[in-house]
C-alpha cells in the first residue's frame, strides 16, 4: 500500500526506519550473506527481528532471497537488489556523517567503522 508523505526525505527515512534496516544494508553492501552471517554481523538482533526486517526489505525490493546450493535444504542467502544497491550513496552519507559527529553523540568507538562501499 502506498502512503502519502510530506517530503522525499520523510519517505526515505520511513522506508529505512528502525535500527536494523540500515545495519543490514551495511552488512550486505559487499555481497550476499546467509542468515547466520547477518546475525553474527548484527550484534543484538534477535532471530525473529532479523527475519522480520529481511522480509520487510524483500517486500520493499531492497533485498532478494535465493536458495544456496543445489538442494533447498542447504539454505538461503540475501543480497541487495538493484534498488538496494541504489541506496549505497545514502548509506555512505550516513556513515560519513556518523564518523564526522561521533565524538559529539557516541560513547566510545563504533564496532563497524569501515566506511568504504
Amino acid at each position: 500500500m502506498k502512503m502519502k508523505y510530506n517530503c522525499p526525505a520523510e519517505m526515505t527515512m520511513t522506508l529505512l526506519g528502525g535500527k536494523w534496516k540500515v545495519v543490514l544494508l551495511y552488512n550486505l553492501r559487499r555481497g550476499p550473506k546467509r542468515f547466520g552471517e547477518l546475525k553474527r554481523l548484527s550484534p543484538g538482533i534477535t532471530p525473529s527481528t532479523l527475519t522480520q526486517q529481511l522480509r520487510e526489505m524483500e517486500e520493499m525490493q531492497f533485498v532478494s532471497r535465493s536458495n544456496v546450493g543445489k538442494e533447498k535444504l542447504e539454505g538461503v542467502e540475501y543480497a541487495l537488489t538493484e534498488k538496494g544497491e541504489s541506496l549505497k550513496p545514502v548509506l555512505k552519507a550516513l556513515i560519513r556523517w556518523g564518523l564526522d559527529n561521533q565524538k559529539e553523540y557516541a560513547a566510545g568507538e563504533f564496532r563497524m567503522i569501515e566506511a568504504r562501499l
